[in-house]
């Protein structure tokens, strides 16, 4: 009688990026991660705010944020369109006028807003 057993199956050791260009995405996974995104900042509580991030971090790819939560790049001077880990502590957060404007990572090395300078 012959045994089967279990194949072994390799791990996948592809790196996740830490943050993601969303106009580089297929349109469908795009228009995903946007209603994702949206359906987050309308969320009625927390348990439905995260599932919508864990909706928009498995569909755009990216590495799993720290506490769970992305950011989306507003920066008004490249307006840039980076998805990124909103605790990222290289991302940089600016008051311009009376809201607060998100930079990535690269947004705020090049080019930091105003209350950067």
């Amino acid at each position: 009688m012959s045994v089967i057993s279990a194949a072994r199956i390799p791990s996948q050791t592809t790196k996740q990026p830490a943050e993601i260009d969303l106009t580089t995405l297929p349109e469908h996974i795009r228009q995903t991660v946007e209603n994702a995104l949206e359906a987050a900042l309308r969320a009625p509580d927390n348990d439905v705010y995260f599932d919508h991030m864990t909706t928009a971090i498995t569909a755009s790819g990216i590495r799993e944020p720290r506490n769970h939560e992305l950011a989306r790049c507003a920066c008004t001077s490249c307006y840039c369109d980076v998805l990124y880990d909103a605790d990222d502590p290289d991302a940089w957060t600016y008051t311009d006028g009376v809201r607060e404007v998100p930079q990535c990572p690269g947004c705020a090395d090049r080019h930091p807003g105003r209350d950067a300078e």
